[in-house]
């Protein structure tokens, strides 16, 4: 009676076992995700970026900000790598054209103002839609976890300069192809913040890579959209107000008023009207130059943030 009952489920055992190994394996997407710690070895820059040397960034109450950023990043470096993501923990020098799915530059923020608070990053000068889509899971990830406000007024030409962003100008930066973000994690000048960052830094990196892999997974089944070119020329908006129209004259209708210190990227300059690039929008935006102060970015020293 036991022969019976147990031959058939031997069999039935070995039909389901080879059920299992003839199903097919799904391979996981591999990821590579580079990670900056901000001001970490800057002393070891290479020539051509010689003059940030001796940027070793903030501090306050005896605590050093590339120390913070460094503490962070490892942080982080571990979690993306127990989801399986392939991790390069960078120091200031970027290897020459550094191709990822993704890059962030981790660093904290410092001011006089010991009030001020906030979290913020930024991507290149030029509008990828991959670097956009990396600010925002950043930035929801991040003030989630953190309760910190998005401190947008205080994002800068020297975030988005970033040098380590600038494939354009300089040879040890990332692709041009590789979705990139700087993180300005708070203000170490503040008490709150600083608090944040030194005592609560495995929560602040959770938070840090659980924004990556967000951005990873939404990667679109055909590729993110090749990048927009590097733009060279920007204006700044020196007027209260200034028109921005949809031709170059004044004979075109108003697209939109922007404000004092706005920061425009130029894409032609035809006579006295300079045109916006487009990045986003079909239309097309002109300024004319007597509202705004003219600069070629290519002519600026390397940008840290």
């Amino acid at each position: 009676m036991n022969r019976v009952v147990v031959r058939p489920l031997i069999g039935l055992v070995l039909v389901l076992s080879g059920v299992i190994w003839a199903a097919p394996v799904q391979a996981s997407p591999t990821y590579r995700v580079g990670l900056q710690a901000g001001h970490w070895r800057s002393s070891e820059l290479p020539d051509e970026l010689g003059t940030l040397r001796g940027s070793t960034g903030t501090a306050a109450a005896g605590i050093r900000e590339w120390e913070v950023n460094l503490d962070i990043a490892q942080r982080t470096a571990t979690y993306l790598q127990q989801a399986g993501v392939t991790v390069d923990l960078l120091p200031a020098t970027v290897p020459p054209n550094y191709l990822a799915d993704a890059f962030v530059a981790v660093h904290a923020d410092g001011s006089a103002n010991t009030r001020l608070s906030g979290f913020k990053a930024a991507t290149q000068w030029r509008d990828w839609s991959a670097g956009l889509a990396l600010i925002e899971a950043l930035r929801a990830e991040y003030g989630r976890a953190t309760g910190l406000r998005w401190d947008a007024e205080h994002i800068s030409s020297g975030m988005r300069g970033y040098y380590a962003m600038s494939s354009r100008r300089f040879t040890h930066t990332i692709s041009t192809y590789t979705p990139a973000a700087i993180l300005e994690m708070g203000y170490l000048t503040n008490p709150h913040d600083r608090r944040l960052m030194t005592q609560e830094a495995d929560r602040l990196a959770q938070s840090i890579s659980t924004g990556i892999l967000g951005f990873l997974r939404s990667k679109p089944a055909a590729g993110w959209p090749a990048p927009p070119p590097l733009p060279d020329l920007r204006a700044i908006v020196h007027t209260t107000t200034a028109n921005l129209r949809a031709g170059p004259g004044t004979n075109f209708g108003i697209v939109r008023v922007v404000g004092r210190n706005r920061i425009l990227l130029i894409s032609e300059v035809r006579g006295d009207w300079l045109k916006l690039y487009s990045y986003r929008r079909r239309r097309d935006r002109w300024i004319h130059r007597d509202v705004v102060r003219l600069e070629r970015i290519s002519e600026e020293p390397p940008q840290d943030s």
